[in-house]
């Protein structure tokens, strides 16, 4: 079995602006790290480059009159194999995830040598930055998220079966936002349970909130509900779930040095009830003032009353509570302004008023949802891992502090947790894949 720490990185080519010539640093880079987040709508690269004749200083440097050189903006090859997963390596080219430099900076100049950070971004954030949602958008949020991307970076940039379709529909105005903008602001406004997946939810309780977030994939758009109700799954779900160990394994398998923690685990989270109070997890009275009609209306949200329909991470659990029951106590109040007069496809105001868009009243349930996503936060490091990426389940196996016999699982500590975020790090010809793992629920499914 192929150690998972190896890796090999082919190529590093820049181009010049007007690709007539390019520049192959492949022998000069040190290290690279490949940062992927379920709260980050683009994955970024960042390289050190380190040489010793001083081309390094001199293409920071050159003339800008001329074409050859680093000024920013130049296209990049990147090509990175893995011989444990051939198939999952980081290929950057002209024709697929297309990436360009947009920094770069000396970080130090000595006799011998110098080093250099560059880092790059996908083509997409440039064109971000130069693009905007103009126009009135309508219907179900899911169709929408796909007509933006379409529109903005092409059919290309993403796939339509991660592009999760919405219980509801929401009519708004672009008013010349940019596109991430847009999109990351639809997030908490969206209600799972598209076409075919009809929803328990109702405005004054149930589930909401959305991620908008790039990963190997493309760009994707999923509830944050069905990602935690996969992690339950387990083995009967037809993805491939790869099992880690903390410690001695029970059945140690011919790759278990592939799949060893390598470090000690660190906990980040387990529960903060002043913070969860604070923010009004457990329970909030929310006032929306409808400009129409000049009427205030109150809606109560309970976490308690929403839970069951929730997806979770793990089977038999029950909502979180806290001392003096005061979890029935409304420890926050938010107030948000409604302008129904959009949600109208013809305009009319009469129309609208009558049916008013209840998305806002999700205002609760998304605060709540996204919050309960992280009652565990684990940050681990294993051995390079190209085939993980973020919105993936990981499997993680923990000894129980005992005793007694030694070997037993923690089945507390152990089960299924969601990938946050993903950094691969290549250095000193040993790789490393770095995971934040999160899960709104304790407890092994299986």
């Amino acid at each position: 079995m192929e150690s998972f720490f190896n890796y090999k990185i082919e190529q590093f080519v820049i181009e010049s602006h007007d690709g007539k010539s390019s520049t192959d640093l492949t022998q000069c880079i040190a290290s690279v790290k490949y940062y992927e987040d379920l709260f980050s709508p683009a994955i970024f690269i960042s390289l050190v480059l380190v040489n010793t004749n001083g081309l390094l200083s001199s293409l920071i440097n050159s003339d800008s009159n001329k074409q050859s050189g680093i000024k920013g903006g130049e296209r990049v090859r990147l090509k990175i194999n893995q011989p444990a997963f051939p198939k999952n390596g980081i290929n950057i080219d002209e024709t697929k995830n297309t990436y360009y430099i947009y920094k770069t900076s000396l970080s130090t100049t000595e006799y011998t040598r110098e080093a250099v950070v560059v880092d790059l971004c996908p083509a997409e954030v440039f064109i971000n930055e130069t693009s905007r949602v103009v126009k009135k958008c309508s219907g179900h949020i899911g169709s929408t998220v796909n007509q933006i991307l379409k529109e903005s970076f092409g059919e290309s940039s993403y796939k339509k079966e991660n592009i999760e379709e919405t219980s509801n529909k929401y009519t708004f105005y672009g008013n010349n936002k940019r596109p991430f903008t847009v999109l990351t602001w639809l997030c908490p406004k969206s209600i799972p349970g598209g076409k075919g997946k009809p929803t328990s939810s109702s405005p004054k309780k149930g589930t909401a909130g959305f991620l908008f977030y790039q990963n190997r994939n493309g760009f994707n758009f999923k509830s944050m509900d069905s990602l935690m109700s996969g992690l339950k799954l387990g083995t009967a779900d037809k993805r491939n779930i790869q099992t880690y160990y903390y410690g001695t394994p029970p059945n140690p398998a011919s790759d278990i040095q592939n799949r060893l923690i390598v470090d000690t685990p660190t906990f980040e989270k387990n529960v903060n009830v002043m913070e969860n109070l604070r923010i009004g997890m457990y329970s909030s009275v929310n006032y929306f003032f409808d400009v129409n009609v000049r009427k205030f209306y109150a809606e109560p949200y309970s976490l308690k009353e929403s839970y069951e329909l929730m997806g979770h991470a793990s089977r038999g659990n029950f909502p979180p509570t806290i001392p003096l029951g005061l979890e029935k106590n409304p420890s926050r109040v938010m107030v948000r302004i409604l302008d129904n007069f959009n949600s109208d496809p013809a305009g009319d105001a009469i129309a609208a008023i009558n049916n008013k868009d209840n998305t806002n009243l999700y205002q609760a349930a998304s605060i709540a949802r996204y919050n309960l996503a992280f009652s565990q936060s684990l940050n681990i490091t294993i051995p390079l891992n190209l085939s993980l990426t973020v919105g993936d389940i990981i499997n993680l196996q923990f000894p129980k502090i005992t005793t007694g016999t030694r070997g037993e699982k923690d089945n507390i500590k152990s089960g299924h947790y969601l990938i946050k975020e993903v950094a691969h790090l290549f250095e000193n010809n040993q790789g490393y894949t770095g995971l934040k793992l999160i899960r709104d629920s304790y407890g092994d499914p299986e």
